[in-house]
């Protein structure tokens, strides 16, 4: 079921079935959920664009297609620089206009080199976080200990969590990161403009967040995570109703103009970078299943669960060499012929979280001892099995 037709089928229920055993959930009643809905709703009604590829360069301006609707000193705005002014990554012309967007971003901002342009998007604009942090204790995940900040009564952060509450059955677990990516690429894009940024340094910093975009279906789906960024970011800056209600209706329209079928994203340009292997999930799409694990973290799993997306159906724990942080766990579908785990391609090393993310079944797994191996059975639980160590295995014992 598509992000739309999921609230076609549910629109009066204030959090859809599956989420209906959420932890510390109290949603806030704005109704501000509803009405970034009906931007999703009515560009479903119209239909999506498909996807069609576009250059990497395209990508980026695109990710800043709200801030390139501004007018910053010193850069051409929408009515000076051509029909590709939203797909075309912008230079200052002169001399004169650097020098009038380096101060507006040193006024405004305290942006003078690329390391206080890291610092303000990380510190005053980056949303996302927060909202990982509620979706861990909404989902019985929580990512640390929330005593201290709330043994006094309610704090900022249960107050926040409570208002981000309201659109978790919206946006899911992309919450606030087109928020993110859209204000700090519009940032880098003017960083890059006046040259305060090499073109090396906005490539570096930009391709985190082309990995990051990946996450969204279609620029409609990026437009209602952006608006719900938006709106917690006026909420954290104090904003009430009715600034939040005015702040709401700007941002519809600046996503309408952009969505309309000539505007930028109506085109349905979309960018996706190359993988050495055609992972099922993105980073983006991870969440934190192991804030208290100690120890190593490495483990192996084969292409089968990465790449087919296969459950774990036999791993075992053994012990590691110690001479890299390995946790020793060994991951399969089970279903791999003995020529394909022979050959290393088909298998690699990754994070036990990332696993985690492809099964989260695998939890309770995890502390066992070495020496142990584990087997999915016909009911679809995990059962102890015979452990053979690497030697016998070599051996053909």
């Amino acid at each position: 079921m598509g992000l739309f037709d999921h609230f076609r089928a549910d629109k009066t229920s204030p959090v859809p079935e599956e989420k209906r055993k959420l932890k510390d959930f109290h949603p806030y009643d704005t109704g501000l959920p509803q009405q970034v809905l009906a931007l999703a709703l009515e560009w479903g009604d119209r239909g999506i664009p498909e996807r069609r590829e576009c250059s990497r360069d395209q990508f980026l301006a695109l990710l800043a297609g709200v801030p390139a609707l501004r007018k910053t000193p010193g850069i051409p705005g929408p009515g000076e620089s051509g029909e590709d002014h939203f797909t075309t990554l912008p230079l200052c012309a002169t001399e004169a206009d650097r020098a009038a967007c380096r101060t507006h971003l040193e006024k405004v901002f305290g942006i003078t080199d690329k390391e206080s342009m890291l610092a303000f998007c990380d510190k005053e604009l980056r949303c996302h976080n927060n909202y990982l942090d509620f979706e861990g204790f909404w989902e019985g995940r929580p990512p640390f200990d929330p005593t201290p900040l709330t043994k006094d009564g309610p704090s900022f952060f249960t107050v926040a969590r409570d208002f981000s509450a309201q659109f978790y059955p919206v946006v899911g677990h992309k919450g606030y990161l087109a928020w993110d990516i859209s204000e700090c690429m519009g940032h880098l894009r003017a960083g890059y403009a006046c040259g305060l940024l090499t073109r090396e340094e906005f490539d570096k910093l930009a391709g985190h967040w082309v990995i990051q975009a990946q996450i969204f279906e279609n620029w409609v789906d990026y437009a209602v995570s952006l608006i719900c960024g938006e709106l917690y970011w006026d909420f954290r800056q104090g904003a009430k109703m009715p600034q939040l209600e005015q702040g709401l209706e700007l941002w519809l329209r600046l996503t309408r103009q952009l969505l309309e079928e000539n505007g930028a994203w109506g085109s349905g340009m979309w960018y996706v970078p190359p993988r050495e292997k055609e992972y099922k999930l993105w980073a983006s799409e991870m969440k934190e299943y192991l804030p208290d694990w100690q120890g190593p973290t490495g483990c192996f799993a084969t292409d089968e669960i990465t790449v087919a997306g296969k459950k774990v159906g036999w791993c075992y724990r053994e012990k590691p060499s110690g001479e890299y942080p390995d946790s020793g766990w060994r991951f399969f579908s089970g279903e791999e012929s003995e020529a394909y785990v022979n050959d290393p391609s088909h298998t690699s090393v990754y994070h036990l979280n990332t696993i985690c993310n492809y099964d989260p079944d695998i939890l309770p797994l995890l502390t066992a001892p070495y020496g142990t191996a584990y087997g999915r059975g016909e009911d679809g639980k995990f059962h102890t099995e015979p452990y053979t160590s690497p030697e016998e295995r070599e051996g053909g014992h």
